[in-house]
């Protein structure tokens, strides 16, 4: 799930408490992205208890304890596995894929060319389905609009992966 990976990108740039690890994803992603309270924890206590994270306690005069996570090396390999466990689910899931581009740099060139092909099928395979539906919806002037830009954005996503193929490869 994308949401580890955030999490641990996080902690990777530098050890942080939760909250900054909450506001530094929301700053990063903007109205993509909204980490609650109830993802957050649960997520650092089972890294804790994976041993890909440590947890130190910083006590505060007058206010509650603060935890500061920092990554061990196991959560330096957790980010490469996450970011190359990229299945034909998650390529059907915009978010998904773009977070994996955006980490490119931690992956091999044939990692890259996989995501990205995976992504280009299945974007492929959109089109046909929406080109399919719009046969069945000859009077329905809405419905055709939104195929529309449907149509155009995944053309458009095909172009851009088009590309990065092209710089991946060279």
């Amino acid at each position: 799930m994308y949401i580890d990976l955030l999490i641990l990108l996080q902690i990777e740039k530098a050890p942080k408490h939760g909250y900054e690890i909450k506001k530094e994803i929301q700053k990063e992603l903007g109205y993509m992205m909204d980490v609650n309270h109830n993802l957050l924890y649960p997520t650092l206590r089972r890294f804790t208890e994976e041993g890909v994270i440590t947890k130190k306690k910083n006590e505060q005069e007058g206010k509650p304890n603060q935890y500061v996570y920092e990554i061990t090396e196991a959560g330096e390999k957790k980010i490469v596995n996450l970011i190359n466990e990229f299945t034909e689910k998650d390529a059907k899931h915009q978010i998904d894929f773009m977070i994996r581009v955006s980490l490119f740099d931690h992956i091999s060139q044939h990692s890259r060319l996989r995501i990205l092909n995976m992504r280009k099928i299945d974007l492929e395979g959109l089109l046909v389905d929406i080109e399919k539906r719009q046969e069945n919806c000859a009077n329905d002037i809405y419905r055709r609009e939104v195929l529309q830009y449907s149509m155009s954005q995944a053309r458009g996503e095909l172009i851009w992966i088009d590309e990065l193929i092209r710089k991946t490869e060279g």
